[in-house]
């Protein structure tokens, strides 16, 4: 492995050592604070928002100006965040801090996609050692914050998620420069989001992109506060999250192959359907071991999906496209991270998180169910179009 893809790598863990941390504590000191369950929603929903807008950007600037530049503000945003909520003790610094966590969240994916994409090697090899990185990184971020905060309480947690951040930022650093991309005419800068958004895979690959980011929207606003309400311990909490990366990180490693290419419909269609059934069970857990359990599977389901609409993304576009094909696609994450909270909390308001998440979870598996009649759509245009040729 080249020095290169090791520094990326080593990026890739330390920022989602950092995302980990701030799954758990960010929310938990939201109810520290007193929010009620609509008002957590709207922290977590309103600014991601920016994130939709912002993610496109990182696409354009890294099929521009390359990754690494990208790459250096999603690890510097989560430099600065957590100073911010050092200091939170009301609605709106708190608002301030979740947005630098969303410029960070928009801008570090298409980014880091895109450079694992350029990697030599197998792509669905590569794209899968990125994918568990970030599956390992989220582990050690959320099962350790649980421990952390028990001990140390928010301030030391916080001061925890700045130090990896900083950490993403000088491995960072040390990748090359990319070199000038002279296809970039000045002014072009989303110059190839028209022809991309006129094909149709690429909103197939957005609601796979929507439905794998469940677990994570749920994961860092209201699944905290699920098993909160189910009785189990904060320093329980952490490890039993941390047990979706886990799901993920193993699934990718053993079944990358399986998913090299956009043709494993039927295996990226089980995995979608089994990772949104567990969103309906995951209420009846008040056993730590079956919350782990759901948990689990929810991960595997969501990191094949992911690996899979990666791949759709890699194989219909271009090298100086990829990062804004990757950005498009990856939209679908802005929307869960829209959607789910915001709805869920009020949802949750005359419900009951319990019945909300139920309901949510029924509406994931009937789009989950949806993914080969998609498919055929999108494949549909495509052959239509060679045909004609």
């Amino acid at each position: 492995m080249n020095m290169p893809a090791i520094l990326l790598f080593l990026a890739t863990l330390a920022w989602n050592i950092a995302l980990g941390v701030s799954h758990i504590v960010v929310p938990l000191y939201a109810y520290e604070l007193g929010f009620s369950a609509a008002t957590i929603g709207i922290l977590f929903s309103v600014p991601v928002v920016g994130q939709l807008l912002l993610g496109l950007v990182g696409g354009a600037t890294s099929d521009r100006w390359g990754g690494r530049s990208t790459l250096l503000v999603a690890c510097g945003a989560f430099v600065v965040a957590p100073l911010i909520f050092l200091g939170a003790e009301s609605f709106w610094p708190f608002f301030v801090g979740q947005l630098f966590l969303i410029l960070g969240r928009a801008v570090f994916w298409p980014a880091s996609q895109a450079l694992a994409s350029e990697l030599p090697g197998e792509r669905s090899v590569q794209m899968g050692r990125l994918n568990a990185l970030v599956s390992v990184g989220q582990i050690i971020g959320t099962a350790g914050t649980g421990l952390l905060l028990a001990m140390a309480g928010f301030q030391s947690v916080f001061t925890a998620l700045g130090i990896f951040g900083l950490a993403g930022t000088l491995a960072t650093l040390g990748l090359p420069r990319p070199p000038d991309r002279q296809h970039a005419a000045p002014g072009a800068l989303f110059g190839h989001f028209g022809p991309l958004l006129r094909g149709r895979p690429i909103y197939f690959a957005l609601v796979c992109a929507f439905l794998c980011a469940q677990p994570v929207s749920l994961g860092q606003s209201f699944f905290p506060l699920l098993l909160q309400s189910l009785g189990h311990a904060p320093e329980a909490i952490g490890p039993i999250l941390a047990l979706r990366p886990a799901g993920a990180t193993v699934a990718i490693l053993l079944l990358a192959r399986l998913m090299g290419s956009s043709r494993a419909l039927p295996s990226a269609t089980a995995a979608a359907v089994l990772g949104t059934s567990a969103l309906i069970l995951a209420p009846l857990c008040t056993n730590a071991v079956a919350a782990g359990l759901v948990v689990t599977i929810l991960g595997i389901g969501a990191g094949l999906l992911l690996l899979f609409y990666q791949l759709v993304v890699s194989e219909f576009s271009e090298s100086h496209t990829r990062g804004s094909a990757l950005a498009i696609a990856g939209s679908g994450w802005s929307l869960s991270h829209i959607i789910a909270p915001f709805l869920l909390g009020f949802v949750a308001e005359t419900t009951g998180l319990t019945a909300a998440f139920q309901l949510w979870g029924c509406v994931m598996v009937l789009i989950a169910l949806s993914l080969p009649w998609l498919y055929r759509w999108s494949h549909r245009v495509a052959a239509s179009s060679a045909s004609g040729n």
